[in-house]
């Protein structure tokens, strides 16, 4: 299986400060960095910029792989199902978009979809557990700019809605928007056939939302929250239509129509 640099630090980290108005923040008096692809919420929690793309969720797969084997039931259950996937490539059989996942990146920049609610906790558990591994390899001083303890997971319905109040001035839109062409550059997306002549599913940076700067808001996919079944967003299946950022959305089980977009939590 081919492998891509891990999907952190590829992109851009964030400095934020403490508040002394946050009541959990203890004694925390220094700035710390976000992961990357993420923005701040607060000085406690940061948010994806984009939907979880596809060659992030094939690193998780490619570690498995490593570990466990291909033939694991680890592997196994942790594998998208690309039964699904054919909804949104149609002419495309299942097996074909699996190798053209595995083997290739012409599917690197889709956002991840077709996955359940349980394995996309397992997955930001790995994800944590990645990054954990990259920090420990830092020196001393460059790993004291990031939190001591944090995790990756799907946010609470609130936590997603209060993207609308991330306003980014324009020098940092610029910086996104210049992040998205590097990334859409490094991926080949424009050579990707499957990716252009879809319908239905876009790239993860397909559409920058206004001010705020985050892609893919409303519709594409909708995307998971921390209570099974609830999705928020909207999703080329379900539509929010008035692009209304409190609406959920149901669903049930793993979705062509249902992706990611993960919180990057500070507890220490």
């Amino acid at each position: 299986m081919k492998t891509v640099t891990v999907w952190f630090f590829s992109l851009i980290a964030i400095f934020f400060s403490a508040d002394k108005d946050c009541m959990t923040c203890n004694k925390q008096d220094s700035q710390y960095l976000c992961a990357s692809n993420t923005l701040p919420i607060n000085n406690r929690l940061c948010i994806d910029i984009t939907e979880v793309p596809a060659h992030v969720y094939k690193d998780y797969l490619a570690s498995l792989a490593a570990e466990f084997g291909r033939e694991s039931d680890e592997f196994s259950q942790a594998e998208p199902n690309y039964g699904l996937w054919a909804q949104v490539f149609e002419g495309v059989s299942a097996n074909a978009l699996k190798e053209k996942f595995i083997s290739t990146d012409e599917l690197a920049l889709m956002p991840i979809m077709g996955i359940s609610f349980e394995q996309a906790n397992n997955f930001a558990a790995w994800r944590t557990k990645t990054m954990e591994a990259l920090l420990n390899e830092m020196g001393k001083n460059e790993r004291a700019a990031f939190p001591k303890k944090f995790r990756f997971r799907l946010p609470s319905e609130n936590e997603w809605a209060r993207i609308r109040f991330l306003i980014q001035d324009k020098k940092m839109l610029k910086q996104l928007e210049k992040i998205a062409k590097s990334n859409e550059s490094s991926f080949k997306l424009s050579k990707s056939d499957l990716m252009s002549s879809s319908q239905k599913i876009k790239p993860v940076y397909f559409e920058a939302a206004e001010d705020i700067g985050f892609y893919n808001v409303f519709g594409n996919v909708a995307e998971m929250t921390s209570t099974k079944g609830v999705a928020m967003g909207g999703s080329w299946q379900n539509p929010n239509s008035g692009k209304v950022f409190t609406q959920p959305f149901t669903y049930d089980g793993a979705s062509a129509a249902v992706g990611l977009r993960m919180i990057f939590e500070i507890i220490e």
